[in-house]
């Protein structure tokens, strides 16, 4: 039933990779082009927009960089940005570490972000990028059912803002944050830091996939207090029972005005 379920998942994606190919014809060029380089392709149809490439993005934050997918589909649309990654898994990031050996632009830390520094329990699922600080919920494993086995292991956490010596923020700044229920930590102990990004993609969620994680009302009032708008979502993921909307990659942008008036 699981690997059915999988299955069905994956079918799902590919459909939908081709209906927003279908969309941008334009795009299959740089498409082909990618796939031969090893970029992920969902992560290069999500974010080749004219708005990434025109933003006049120089700094790229990575936070839940898994094995490097969303990284390496930023440096195909952004060839010279300087790209920071967070990854907590060991395998994912020795991944990373042998993806992108030779750029030097790319820098890569084995760490969970959080609120709080020292050791946590980390919840590793058979299907890596379903890996949290915060145990699954039922709900999760009923839709999802096989990202549910879990193993724990132990990790470093860290505040974003303890690593503020080691990331030279080049303005524009794009920050990712895909860390499966644990969002509003990394936006807590990094507030500091996200002061100096122009445009937030994070993961939000409309039901519990993870106990205790933030809602997407938690983070839309938290990334407002930061002086953040809301600018709308990238891509959806529907449930694969009922199709109801579960989570989506919602882009915020600095809201200039309040910056100008600090």
């Amino acid at each position: 039933m699981n690997h059915f379920s999988r299955l069905r998942d994956l079918a799902h994606k590919a459909w939908n990779y081709g209906l927003v190919a279908g969309e941008r014809p334009g795009q299959l060029p740089y498409v082909l082009r990618s796939m031969i380089k090893g970029v992920h392709l969902g992560e290069f149809l999500r974010m080749n927009l004219r708005w990434v490439k025109e933003a006049g993005i120089k700094t790229v934050i990575d936070i839940g960089a898994h094995s490097g997918e969303f990284s390496s589909a930023i440096r195909a649309i952004l060839p010279a940005a300087q790209i920071y990654a967070f990854e907590p898994l060991p395998e994912c990031y020795e991944q990373i570490k042998t993806r992108f050996k030779d750029d030097p632009n790319y820098r890569v830390f084995q760490n969970s972000l959080g609120d709080h520094r020292g050791r946590v329990k980390f919840w590793r699922s058979n299907f890596s990028k379903a890996s949290s600080v915060l145990p699954m919920a039922d709900m999760h494993k009923a839709e999802f059912p096989w990202s549910s086995e879990l193993v724990p292991i132990d990790v470093p956490i860290a505040k974003l803002d303890d690593f503020v010596q080691h990331i030279a923020t080049i303005p524009k700044v794009l920050a990712k944050i895909d860390v499966q229920g644990y969002e509003d930590r990394v936006i807590r102990g990094g507030a500091a830091t996200l002061e100096k990004v122009d445009y937030i993609v994070t993961e939000v969620s409309f039901r519990p996939f993870y106990k205790g994680q933030g809602s997407f009302d938690d983070i839309y009032n938290l990334l407002k207090t930061l002086g953040f708008s809301y600018k709308g979502n990238l891509d959806q993921l529907l449930s694969p029972t009922d199709s109801s909307v579960l989570q989506a990659d919602a882009l915020f942008a600095r809201d200039f005005s309040s910056r100008e008036g600090a």
